[in-house]
């Protein structure tokens, strides 16, 4: 089973299927590609093929003609797209990319963002949108940045402690317990942020 696991791993869920050069670029350059269910059947206008589709498979055309690894899960009280990174996590993966994840339906833009906080400290996700760069993080981290560059936090925890740096609103402290998102930008090449709990940081593209 790990040899059909390459890096860069990226799956493709089953949103608004990307148009920004970031998040193409990224599945184009996938060492292996995951689809959940039909996110396989946006693969021929780039000429790519998956590795595995993983799903309960009933949306997928040319699936005879498939030759990879298709993984036929009914269940449906997971999602596919967390199937698919239950799956990465089965077989021992770090850290894979996810496209596709918004866009069409919020309500599901907005649980597959929250996966970020369900799988942190199990496997490092980042989704690619064709707006924002968005990962989980907690303790200290420095993100390579540009002047200007759009960054957002959402909390889940409140009154967790924020330190920021070289942002054009730096955060010193406790985070006020009404406050669940803070909108910001980056004043040059990188910044920094370190947190007491788990936190999503959006970086927006260099357009």
């Amino acid at each position: 089973m790990k040899n059909i696991f390459n890096q860069p791993i990226v799956v493709l869920a089953n949103g608004v299927f990307p148009q920004h050069e970031k998040p193409l670029s990224i599945l184009s350059s996938a060492g292996t590609v995951i689809c959940t269910d039909g996110s396989a059947n946006y693969l021929k206008s780039l000429r790519l093929k998956p590795h595995v589709i993983i799903g309960d498979l009933d949306s997928i055309k040319d699936k005879d003609s498939f030759e990879g690894l298709l993984i036929d899960d009914p269940n449906q009280n997971n999602t596919d797209l967390e199937k698919a990174i239950e799956f990465c996590i089965m077989n021992a993966q770090k850290k894979i990319f996810v496209v596709g994840a918004v866009g069409g339906r919020e309500d599901m833009s907005y649980a597959n963002i929250q996966l970020l906080f369900k799988y942190y400290g199990k496997i490092e996700i980042k989704i690619i949108t064709d707006y924002f760069s968005i990962e989980c993080m907690s303790g200290k981290k420095v993100f390579t940045s540009f002047n200007g560059q759009r960054v957002s936090l959402a909390i889940k925890k409140h009154n967790c402690i924020i330190n920021t740096s070289n942002l054009k609103y730096n955060i010193n402290g406790k985070i006020n317990s009404s406050v669940s998102l803070i909108s910001n930008e980056s004043l040059g090449k990188e910044f920094a942020l370190s947190s007491s709990d788990p936190l999503i940081v959006f970086r927006g593209h260099n357009k």
